[in-house]
């Protein structure tokens, strides 16, 4: 396990499945940050992927390991998904099964290799399959079937499901042109969704809110794609890493998804276009899912290599909240993903090539989002969970109660790559291999300003400020861990605790490790 994003879904995993099978109650209030409450809901729960783990939770408790197989499984299930609804779309058997691979193995999916929330697409072709249904028979029960998978994809990724309320009623229009009586029923089905999405945003706000949470627009222009984010992938990529590394200027996701799905799909509109033939209602719905999904990708400011160019329609979806708080409007990518493998499907399916010519087209496709074996150096794994946990987790797992923890040094995101044994995610994943106490530290996507407060006191440990700062929070038993930090800090530590006698009183010592109990104030 490496530290940062991997290493805190991990964590997420873990906590959820302990949560679950010890005390639901305290599943919003995840051990970390303490004494903030509500902690579940500062990043994405992913509990739409953790409950495909169920089966397999029953069996393990091993966080990593659960972690890898969700990773896993969202390729198989997003596959599946995606091949399902292009047979539902008319695909015969070898174009659907290219554009279920081409969708879960897309250079815009292998990006987001870290982050298992934006791997979470495994609901979200069955959305689009079962609204399909609906708007072709009027179905109230495939209307029900696409509002429960949409809220199940929002629950896997919060993401995906802000920017499909943008996406998806524009795409589904021309699924609806004409067959207005079917209104009410999709209004129906919107209502399911939204129920069932309640407690999800109940979480988040009851996390947010005490904290006067709210991303600026200019945070939202930083993180969403340029232009040139369609030109570049991964830099793990075999085939397109290297020659697309120009375009990888900004801090978006890269968004090519490779040559062979957009060539398919301009092909097909050619010949269309030359056959004087209008597209199928279906065929529409993906071509407005794919252009929608470019423009919010593109955020509030149409960028290209460091220029603005003008405001992007994005601009205008900001004005309601909810839409304020997407900071990487580029995670849009994966409906445009969508919309080109399904299209792509149904060219092939007309053409009928020819099996040489199906098979040279799924290798192609394959083959350009090749990025295994990613090259990942040894240093960077730094959790091994097939051998036991360091002694100091074993002692304090055998603490009784909840005593408060706090893990020394607490490192800022540079710390993955500084210090990736110490970092705050990677205490996360420790504390999940079976103590569970109440951790002053945490990682997650917002960090409240208590924390930051405390992460700085504690830069100057040992110190009356950072004392203070720790009992403030109810703390415990600190942690220092002396390979965490350098020579020249780790020298001052050592001189300036024995003035601090009375305040740390040391009870374990594992090699570098060492537990202090701290005393309360005079």
């Amino acid at each position: 396990m490496d530290a940062g994003d991997s290493a805190f879904f991990a964590w997420e995993i873990g906590w959820e499945r302990h949560a679950l099978f010890t005390d639901p109650a305290r599943l919003p209030h995840a051990n970390m940050f303490h004494p903030l409450r509500y902690a579940l809901g500062l990043d994405e729960p992913i509990l739409g992927t953790s409950v495909v783990l169920l089966p397999l939770a029953i069996v393990t408790s091993d966080a990593v390991l659960l972690f890898n197989l969700a990773r896993l499984l969202t390729f198989a299930l997003s596959a599946l998904t995606a091949y399902l609804l292009a047979r539902e779309l008319g695909a015969e058997e070898g174009p659907a099964l290219l554009a279920g691979a081409a969708f879960a193995f897309s250079p815009v999916r292998l990006d987001q290799i870290a982050h298992l929330s934006t791997l979470g697409t495994q609901w979200l072709p069955l959305v689009v399959l079962f609204a399909v249904r609906f708007f072709r028979s009027g179905r109230a029960r495939d209307a029900l079937a696409a509002g429960v998978l949409f809220a199940l994809e929002a629950y896997a990724c919060g993401y995906h499901g802000v920017i499909g309320l943008l996406v998806l009623p524009l795409a589904f229009l021309p699924l609806l042109w004409g067959r207005w009586e079917r209104l009410p029923l999709a209004a129906m089905g919107a209502a399911v969704a939204g129920a069932a999405l309640l407690p999800l945003y109940r979480l988040h706000h009851a996390a947010l809110a005490p904290l006067g949470f709210a991303r600026g627009a200019g945070e939202t222009i930083e993180y969403s794609a340029a232009l040139e984010s369609f030109l570049a992938t991964s830099s793990w990529n075999h085939v397109w890493g290297e020659a697309t590394a120009p375009f990888r200027d900004t801090h978006s996701n890269n968004l090519f998804p490779g040559l062979v799905l957009p060539l398919l799909v301009a092909g097909g509109a050619l010949l269309l276009w030359r056959a004087r033939r209008a597209p199928t209602r279906e065929a529409m719905a993906l071509a407005v899912m794919g252009i929608a999904g470019v423009a919010i990708a593109l955020g509030p400011e149409v960028r290209l290599l460091g220029h603005d160019l003008f405001t992007g329609p994005f601009a205008l979806a900001r004005v309601l909240p909810i839409f304020r708080m997407i900071r990487v409007s580029s995670r849009a990518g994966v409906f445009v993903v969508l919309a080109l493998a399904m299209l792509a499907a149904r060219v092939l399916t007309v053409w009928r090539p020819r099996p040489p010519w199906m098979a040279l087209a799924a290798m192609a496709a394959i083959g350009e989002t090749l990025i295994v074996p990613i090259p990942m150096p040894a240093w960077a794994q730094v959790v091994d969970t097939r051998r036991p946990p360091p002694a100091v987790y074993q002692w304090l797992a055998e603490q009784p109660g909840e005593p408060v923890v706090a893990e020394l040094p607490m490192l800022d995101v540079n710390g993955i790559f500084t210090h990736p044994a110490y970092h705050e995610s990677i205490y996360l994943v420790q504390s999940a291999r079976g103590h569970w106490k109440p951790l002053a530290n945490g990682f997650a996507g917002v960090e409240p300003a208590s924390y930051l407060a405390l992460r700085d006191a504690v830069r100057r440990f040992p110190s009356a400020e950072s004392l203070d700062a720790l009992r403030a929070r109810g703390v415990r038993f600190v942690i220092v861990h002396g390979s965490g930090y350098g020579p020249n800090k780790w020298a001052r530590i050592v001189r300036d605790l024995p003035s601090f006698a009375s305040d740390l009183r040391e009870v374990a010592r594992f090699d570098r490790d060492v537990v202090y109990a701290l005393e309360p104030p005079p």
